[in-house]
């Protein structure tokens, strides 16, 4: 009676342990890998134990997830919300596998958990993994120290460009002539610029002695300068050219005034000659010359003027055409000379 005393009371220990007896729920989570999580494992939620794995289940093709069922008490349904993540942590220093659920920010305004429903998964802390990569960055780490013993044998052979900067002499034989001929260079640089120097000085005096000869009057420049009846002249002159342009002005309006009146009066008479050929007393003597036209005379004066007018703008482009060409060559000579100078003009589109 004793023993079966102490089989039921340890039979509700481990029932009440883990939650066999208790109102629970399920959930489902997915891992890439469970590192030996088994069934019967502790559910805990900030270190409380809330549930246990129900079961583990293998992936249904290579390469898919495992599927993680747990049962968790109804008491611990309203901490739980879709945003919960399922995290698998080892137990202390036992060694076991647990599932730990955490709650991040978003857990408040996050929609309640339903039954059955699936919740993130957060693969486990590898330490195979770690140190499968550990051995490979010192598999590159043994290579790339291969691969520098090789060049640092081929540097201590006098090989590539390395080796020769170091071993070969002919490079210090001729950095040592460099460096004499720089010092050379640089002497003989200290000398000019002390020529210069000297120069520079004499070009001052000279110039200094040029503007005391103009302040006190000797010479052309001084004169011109200082000499008020020079100004005079120049103004004098300089009146004298602007009334030589005014009457070139009017010189010129009088000109294309009278070729105005000179194309009105040739348009005139051609309208008279136009009438007396359609005289009856004309017109048989132009028709038996020749001369009578059949088209219109204000046809034939639109025609002739269409065609002046072409004659016109084809002469405006080629005067446009040779000033670009003038442009062009004095930029070219300008660029030979090594002086900047303006832009040449690019031909206009179409042309």
């Amino acid at each position: 009676m004793a023993g079966i005393a102490l089989f039921f009371i340890a039979l509700f220990a481990i029932a009440n342990r883990s939650f066999l007896f208790s109102d629970t729920f399920f959930i489902r989570s997915r891992f890439g890998s469970v590192a030996g999580l088994q069934s019967g494992a502790a559910v805990q939620f900030q270190g409380v134990n809330v549930g246990r794995v129900e079961s583990v289940a293998l992936p249904d093709e290579p390469g898919g997830k495992i599927i993680v069922s747990m049962a968790i008490r109804q008491e611990a349904r309203h901490l739980i919300r879709q945003s919960t993540q399922a995290q698998i942590k080892t137990d202390g220093l036992v060694g076991n596998q647990i599932v730990v659920l955490v709650n991040n920010s978003d857990a408040r305004v996050s929609a309640g958990i339903k039954e059955n429903d699936y919740i993130a998964g957060t693969d486990p802390f590898d330490p195979f993994d770690v140190a499968d990569r550990a051995m490979a960055s010192v598999q590159r780490f043994e290579q790339a120290a291969m691969t520098f013993e090789t060049i640092m044998r081929d540097v201590q052979a006098g090989e590539g460009t390395i080796g020769k900067l170091v071993y070969d002499p002919a490079l210090y034989n001729s950095f040592v002539a460099t460096t004499d001929e720089t010092q050379r260079v640089m002497s003989t640089l200290g000398n000019n610029a002390e020529a210069l120097v000297g120069l520079a000085g004499e070009a001052t005096q000279g110039l200094q002695s040029i503007l005391l000869k103009i302040d006190q009057g000797e010479g052309t420049l001084a004169r011109m300068l200082n000499d008020p009846g020079v100004y005079n002249q120049l103004l004098a002159t300089s009146d004298t050219l602007l009334g030589i342009s005014t009457d070139l002005r009017a010189i010129t309006s009088s000109a294309e005034n009278a070729a105005n009146w000179g194309a009105l009066g040739m348009y005139r008479f051609s309208e008279n000659m136009e009438a007396l050929k359609h005289n009856f007393l004309f017109k048989r003597y132009y028709e038996e010359r020749g001369f009578m036209e059949r088209a219109e005379f204000d046809i034939r004066e639109r025609a002739i003027e269409q065609s002046y007018k072409k004659l016109e703008a084809r002469q405006r482009e080629l005067l446009e055409w040779e000033n670009r060409l003038k442009d062009a060559e004095e930029t070219r000579a300008a660029d030979s000379t090594g002086v900047t100078a303006a832009p040449a003009l690019q031909p206009a589109p179409g042309r």
